[in-house]
C-alpha cells in the first residue's frame, strides 16, 4: 500500500514566486549601485537588505527541494494509476487534486481507464463503513487517537487535509451518522487550519493558506476530471484518443445536419410566403 504525503502545493509555489521575484528585484538594486571604486559618489551598498536576501535563498532553495519532491511523488503515483498520460501538460494544483482523489479511491493504484473514471464521476463508490465513518469523526473530534483507529488505510486518510475532505463529504451522505457531529468537526478543523495559519504567517511574511472546502465526492470528481484533462490523462491511450475522434466527427456531422434542416425549414416559409 501506498502512503499519502499530501503538502500544500498552491502555497509552496506562490511563496516561490514571490521570494523569487522579491529576490530579483534586491539583486538588481545592489547590482544597480555597484560603480567603479574611483567614483566619489558611489553609493553604499543597503546591507540592511543582505539578511533578507539571505533568508529568501535560504527559502526558496528549501522550497524548490519540496517542490521536487512533491513533483517526483505526484508522478510517480499518477503514471501508475495513468500510464498513457502525459503530466508535463498539467499544473501541479490538478496533479495534486488528481493525486488526492487516486490515493482515495484507488490506493492499490491499479490503471484507471476512462471509462472507469466516468463511473467514478457518476457514482463515487462509498469506500467505508459506517462503523468506520463514526471511528474517523470520532478522532477528528479529538475523542480517540490515530492509533486507536485499525484501519490503515482510514489512518492514512485522516492524516491529510485533501482525503479527510472526501472522507467528511463521504460521512455526509451516510444516513446513520449524527449530522450535527459531522459540522462540529468542520468547525474544529477550521479553527485548527485558522491557528496554523496565523502561527506560519508569524514565521513566514508571505505564507499564503491553501483552503480545502467542504465538498461532496461527487462534486469533488466532477470539478477537477473535465474533458482537457482527460485528455491529458489519456494523451497516448489510442483506444481513447480513437474514440474522441469519432465522437468529434459525430458531434460535427450533427451539427451540420441541423443547420442544413434550419436551412430547409427557411426555405419553405420563404417560398410559402411567396405563393400567399
Amino acid at each position: 500500500m501506498v502512503g499519502l504525503f499530501v503538502m500544500p502545493s498552491s502555497t509552496i509555489f506562490r511563496q516561490h514566486t514571490r521570494l523569487n521575484a522579491a529576490t530579483n528585484k534586491t539583486t538588481k538594486k545592489i547590482s544597480h549601485t555597484r560603480r567603479s571604486p574611483k567614483d566619489r559618489n558611489y553609493p553604499s551598498t543597503p546591507f540592511d537588505k543582505l539578511p533578507f536576501i539571505s533568508k529568501a535563498v535560504k527559502d526558496l532553495r528549501v522550497m524548490r527541494e519540496v517542490k521536487a519532491v512533491l513533483q517526483t511523488q505526484y508522478n510517480s503515483i499518477l503514471m501508475t494509476a495513468f500510464p498513457g498520460s502525459d503530466l508535463d501538460k498539467l499544473e501541479t494544483i490538478d496533479k495534486e487534486q488528481i493525486y488526492t482523489a487516486v490515493v482515495y479511491y484507488d490506493p492499490e493504484l491499479k490503471p484507471l481507464s476512462a471509462n472507469d473514471l466516468s463511473q467514478l464521476q457518476q457514482q463515487p463508490p462509498v469506500v467505508f463503513t459506517s462503523q468506520q465513518h463514526q471511528a474517523g469523526l470520532n478522532y477528528l473530534s479529538g475523542k480517540i487517537e490515530l492509533k486507536d483507529i485499525q484501519d490503515h488505510r482510514l489512518q492514512r486518510v485522516l492524516k491529510h487535509d485533501g482525503t479527510r475532505q472526501l472522507f467528511l463529504g463521504e460521512c455526509g451522505q451516510d444516513p446513520k451518522l449524527n449530522q450535527k457531529q459531522i459540522e462540529m468537526v468542520q468547525t474544529r478543523l477550521k479553527q485548527q487550519a485558522t491557528r496554523f495559519d496565523q502561527y506560519k504567517q508569524a514565521q513566514v511574511k508571505d505564507y499564503q493558506a491553501i483552503n480545502y472546502h467542504p465538498t461532496s465526492p461527487k462534486n469533488y470528481l466532477m470539478n477537477i476530471l473535465d474533458e482537457a484533462l482527460m485528455t491529458i490523462l489519456y494523451a497516448k491511450n489510442t483506444d481513447y484518443l480513437r474514440k474522441q475522434q469519432l465522437r468529434g466527427l459525430k458531434e460535427t456531422e450533427w451539427e451540420m445536419t441541423k443547420k442544413q434542416r434550419q436551412h430547409q425549414t427557411r426555405n419553405r416559409h420563404e417560398d410559402g410566403g411567396m405563393h400567399l
